[in-house]
């Protein structure tokens, strides 16, 4: 049986399987994020396998921020459901890797492209929908800002 690590090391598994040193001293380039995130969605880690929608992946981008001090974020997040002893929500801890661009009235609104461990659809089709996504293209003319990778509960 594969070993399942705790939730609260998932900072350190990503950072490690994309060689992403903290703090976020340098930008990757999205093969490198991609790359880790394939990676890091075959690490199983000790959530309930009760539901489908415990472990999860989020590939989203919006621009957020006021008019002043906009910026349009890029990221993806990897979500797990925290149950109490009877199986019952207790939060959820996400792990974000996120770019920040400056803002760019071609990307404006929300975009969000969720792919959940133990749902129907495999994870190769959601993995291969999101690197194929055309907002990647705006790494070609506008360099991100900045990068972060961070967990928080929620």
């Amino acid at each position: 049986m594969t070993r399942r690590l705790p939730i609260d090391a998932a900072e350190a598994a990503f950072r490690d399987l994309g060689g992403f040193a903290a703090p976020d001293s340098t930008v990757p380039p999205p093969a490198r994020l991609l790359d880790a995130v394939r990676r890091f969605a075959a690490v199983e880690f000790e959530v309930s396998t009760e539901l489908p929608d415990q472990d999860g992946l989020l590939f989203q981008y919006a621009t957020v921020g006021t008019a002043g001090d906009a910026a349009f974020v890029l990221s993806v997040v990897r979500q797990f459901e925290v149950v109490d002893a009877d199986g019952d929500h207790e939060e959820y801890v996400q792990l974000h890797a996120e770019y920040r661009f400056g803002p760019d009235p071609e990307w404006t609104g929300h975009h969000e492209d969720w792919w959940f461990r133990g749902g129907p659809e495999p994870f190769d089709d959601w993995f291969a929908r999101i690197s194929a996504h055309p907002v990647w293209g705006r790494f070609t003319h506008s360099p991100p800002t900045g990068f972060e990778i961070s967990q928080e509960s929620v």
